[in-house]
């Protein structure tokens, strides 16, 4: 078997890839099949009459697909009346051979159990048309299930047990991996079949068994007369059609259990494309100076300046070139110096100024982080760097024949919207705000610098959401998330950090801060990293000491102060992009233990991980889901800042908001703040 091949349909007449079914995992309606998408991010939106659903998946291998739900039952009770909301995870590997695509599953693995099932499954992918053969447990069972084959797998826990009465008062509420359910209970069979249409490319049909009791899958929440109604099923095949977008927007409309439609919308996002190649604004010669090389030197550095990059230094001696770069535009350092030789080779052309070979020193915040080199003209191919070498820089600080002049201190500010938002809250599914924010930064010299974010709110909806704190034995570090939405004052502070970053020797970084860290901890600590430029890992450490601060969130503080801090190891495998973090410390709560984050990184800049925490707090004291957990996609550029337009947007997926495993938010910390500053760094990001 090849895990790494990619899923295709062979001399299909249609360019159509799997596609999401309507409860957000590759699959046909209701029902999974064994392929999976190409390294990709999507999220699918579903109506039906008896739920609404809301599913983001991401797919960071060929053989790997994990997503999250959220669903909403139509017509089932809680508590004050509102609807049930429901969340959970599921997880896919599968693999290729030739073409058919085989795969296991386990859906809504830390769930209430409603959706819970376990399968293996088939995919056969012909000229235009598929063909899925499976068998699972759970859910699959649903209507009429055959005794499991194997005898100490016969019974299945109350939690997912199908055509039982499952009451979440009395059962697991969700949240915790319950390993005694998987593949245990009655087997069912499913299957079924798409077709891709020849004539009309995008446009597919899928037929699929139905082997649902709808009772359970998809349900939750109190039945009522409605719902018992709604749910009956008349008949054991659903069927549907879908059509995809060019822009990998796809539409569904699905009939299910023989009376009721299925409405569903997905998006899909490939990040393994390949980089467009970087865009260079009209070359400009503004310089008037006489000495030829100074003209040369400033011309650069204003041609640098108006597309993000920003000369710190240059030297030109024996048709070599020096440069000291801050890159404040592209997310990896490669583009940064294809952008710079293209500039480079017009102006020295223009300018009747002979360079062969160019080496470019990255700076991070005043800091030199590596230097690479190559010839300025490659003769095989102008857009590729060519050759390169990849070497720690020298640290020449003062030496160089032109340095850009700073003024300290230096002031930069932007205004900008800001959207803030809680989803998956079990009461009300989203609540936000929109806030107008004055983002400053001053620097006071190269790595010493104070960032601030000052808000004024114009409208929000946190009234929606209610408040309820989840244990109480542990102090509400995070819990109280409600109460700092509700009570913040008109005009609060994000945060207001001041921090001091030192280069010791290469390799060797560290890092004074003290502030308003976020919304709900302030003070002061410092961070060391050993980087070494010749290797793929990182070592950190972190401590600090902080106290909690008041609901209005200007300067004020609570009484609950604490020491926190982690020791990190990150490894990072250059050719596969797989990043492995761990760091084990101490906890806001006091709550000691360790973070494990798995993630890929591709070289769009694109990432996407998934973590789990475990600390030596208990089930009962940590509350529902037991530990915490989530995963997240991180974009190389962010809406809401201007003020540094490579820097990481990171979108957390986190199914419940707990006080244990919870750590303090800082920005940009140092060690995932120090970049492009090994070989690994680069090396990634070569073609």
């Amino acid at each position: 078997m090849n895990l790494d091949a990619a899923y295709y349909v062979q001399g299909s007449h249609s360019t159509i890839q799997p596609t999401y079914n309507s409860v957000g995992q590759t699959g046909l309606i209701h029902l999974p099949t064994a392929s999976i998408q190409s390294e990709s991010a999507g999220v699918t939106i579903g109506n039906s009459l008896l739920n609404q659903f809301l599913s983001i998946n991401g797919s960071p291998y060929r053989w790997l697909e994990a997503s999250f739900f959220f669903h909403r039952v139509r017509n089932t009770g809680q508590k004050n009346g509102i609807q049930y909301l429901d969340k959970g995870f599921n997880l896919k590997i599968g693999s290729s051979y030739k073409n058919i695509d085989f795969a296991i599953g386990l859906d809504d693995l830390s769930g209430t159990g409603y959706l819970s099932k376990e399968y293996f499954v088939s995919t056969a992918n012909f000229h235009n048309y598929s063909i899925t053969l499976g068998f699972g447990t759970g859910a699959l069972a649903g209507d009429n299930g055959y005794e499991n084959p194997i005898p100490r797998l016969r019974i299945r826990p109350q939690k997912g047990a199908i055509g039982a009465s499952y009451d979440p008062k009395n059962s697991n509420q969700g949240g915790e991996i319950d390993f005694n359910t998987f593949f245990r209970g009655p087997v069912g069979i499913f299957g079924g079949i798409e077709f891709y249409s020849s004539k009309y490319p995008g446009l597919a049909f899928k037929i699929e068994s139905n082997p649902y009791d709808y009772n359970t899958f998809l349900g939750g929440g109190k039945p009522t007369p409605t719902s018992i109604r709604d749910r009956k099923k008349k008949r054991d095949i659903n069927y549907g059609i879908y059509y995809k977008f060019r822009n990998n927007l796809i539409f569904s409309l699905s009939e299910i259990k023989g009376n009721s439609f299925d409405l569903s919308i997905s998006m899909n996002l490939n990040f393994n494309k390949k980089r467009p190649k970087p865009k260079v604004s009209k070359i400009i010669t503004p310089s008037n100076s006489q000495n030829k090389k100074l003209a040369f030197y400033q011309n650069m550095l204003r041609n640098f300046e108006r597309d993000d990059l920003y000369l710190q230094f240059a030297e030109l001696k024996d048709e070599s070139l020096l440069l000291g770069m801050v890159n404040n535009k592209y997310s990896n350092p490669i583009d940064m110096f294809l952008h710079t030789k293209k500039v480079v080779n017009e102006l020295s052309q223009i300018q009747d100024i002979d360079v062969s070979e160019l080496s470019i020193t990255t700076i991070n915040t005043g800091i030199e982080t590596g230097t690479f080199t190559a010839d300025l003209k490659n003769t095989f191919n102008q857009n590729d760097i060519g050759f390169i070498s990849i070497s720690e820089p020298k640290n020449l600080n003062g030496t160089y024949d032109f340095q850009t002049i700073f003024n300290f201190p230096e002031f930069y500010s932007s205004i900008e919207p800001e959207l803030i938002f809680r989803y998956g809250d079990p009461y009300r599914f989203f609540a936000g705000g929109l806030d107008i924010q004055l983002n400053q930064e001053i620097k006071f010299a190269p790595s010493f610098y104070l960032t601030t974010g000052l808000s004024y709110q114009l409208y929000d909806s946190y009234e929606r959401l209610r408040y309820n704190p989840a244990s109480p034995f542990l102090q509400h570090v995070r819990t109280d998330v409600v109460q700092y939405l509700r009570n913040r004052s008109d005009i609060f502070v994000n945060n207001f950090q001041i921090d001091k970053l030192s280069k010791l020797s290469n390799d060797h970084y560290f890092k004074l801060s003290a502030g308003m860290y976020e919304m709900m901890f302030g003070g002061y600590g410092i961070e060391y990293i050993w980087k070494p430029f010749t290797r793929n890992i990182i070592t950190g450490l972190n401590i600090y000491k902080v106290k909690q601060r008041d609901f209005k969130q200007v300067f004020g503080f609570q009484d609950y102060e604490v020491t926190t801090g982690h020791a990190n190891f990150i490894y990072l495998h250059p050719k596969s992009g797989l990043n492995i973090d761990l760091s084990v410390g101490k906890y806001l709560a006091g709550d000691i233990g360790y973070t494990f984050d798995l993630s890929r990184k591709f070289k769009s800049g694109f990432q996407m991980g998934a973590y789990f925490t475990r600390t030596n707090i208990s089930k009962v004291v940590f509350g529902e889901g037991s530990f915490d957990k989530g995963f997240y996609f991180e974009m190389p550029f962010t809406i809401f800042s201007s003020l540094s337009p490579n820097t990481p947007t990171r979108f957390l997926i986190q199914p419940l908001t707990r006080d244990g495993g919870a750590k303090l938010k800082t920005t940009n910390p140092l060690i995932y703040f120090i970049r492009s500053s090994s070989e690994a760094d680069y090396n990634f990001y070569l073609d």
